[in-house]
């Protein structure tokens, strides 16, 4: 007779030891499928799709004191990002309307928007930085950290003040234009920062998280204090952000799409 795997243990997040509950990694506010009851898709790495009925989530992560935490921020920032039209999910009667960067670049472009309580957002995207670096999925294992930046993550989380940008700057990028619904799974990547007067640019780890139409990049390297104070680009830097933009038809997120459903259906990419 076997035994009932135990579902106790040591919260990730707060240290208790408890019952462990179910933690997504990201919002399920903002991972649902387009057409509600439907099933969400997913590469297998080339072995096809696999079908879901729920976005990433952890089993082992968190106990309910943990999610308490978890769910506090989440609420907080959903309100926030729907509020100022930051997410699809938030362009209900009116689209926000978005500046050209320059006629050479019809695809791009900005917009400035003034964000109370900022530091909410900003919580909310080092909180699922945590949650990814320490979550033991493999389907999110590309967003692995050190033990130290995980470390600095979660007392975040639990609740040390944010004072401007934070050590870890969050910038923000809007899909200014309706795609695919579609979910994507946090990961590292290196991002390259122009050096304007002169050829010194600069490299920089970051992890990249898509929610609903935005992609959030979480500055993982130390940036020179000169680059980030004041600089509107950062979230908490000045008193409004300055939020970049792309279409979704010249975004990586279509192109990543059109690479996820060429692994999952190669027949019908290639017949097309």
């Amino acid at each position: 007779m076997s035994k009932k795997k135990s579902n106790l243990g040591y919260c990730a997040l707060t240290g208790s030891y408890g019952k462990f509950v179910k933690c997504h990694i990201l919002p399920q506010a903002f991972t649902r499928p387009a057409v509600k009851g439907e099933a969400l898709y997913q590469s297998s790495k080339g072995s096809g799709e696999r079908r879901r009925w729920s976005s990433w989530y952890d089993q082992n992560l968190v106990t309910r004191e943990g999610e308490d935490f978890l769910s506090e921020i989440d609420d907080a920032a959903i309100k926030l990002l729907r509020r100022h039209q930051l997410v699809w999910s938030g362009w209900t009667v009116f689209r926000p309307h978005f500046e050209k960067m320059a006629l050479t670049l019809p695809d791009h472009g900005y917009r400035k928007v003034k964000i109370a309580e900022v530091s909410k957002l900003i919580r909310f995207a080092l909180s699922i930085a945590w949650r990814a670096s320490a979550s033991s999925l493999p389907d999110i294992a590309e967003a692995k950290l050190g033990a130290e930046e995980e470390e600095r993550l979660r007392e975040f989380v639990l609740g040390e003040p944010i004072v401007g940008a934070s050590p870890f700057p969050i910038s923000l990028t809007q899909l200014s234009t309706v795609g695919m619904t579609h979910n994507q799974s946090p990961g590292i990547d290196e991002k390259r920062i122009v050096d304007l007067e002169g050829s010194n640019d600069q490299f920089v780890k970051i992890m990249r998280i898509y929610l609903d139409g935005l992609i959030l990049h979480v500055h993982l390297s130390q940036l020179p204090q000169e680059h980030v104070a004041s600089n509107p680009l950062f979230l908490g830097s000045t008193d409004h952000a300055l939020i970049t933009s792309v279409t979704y038809e010249a975004s990586f997120q279509y192109e990543n799409m059109l690479h996820v459903m060429r692994e999952c259906y190669p027949s019908l990419i290639e017949a097309g």
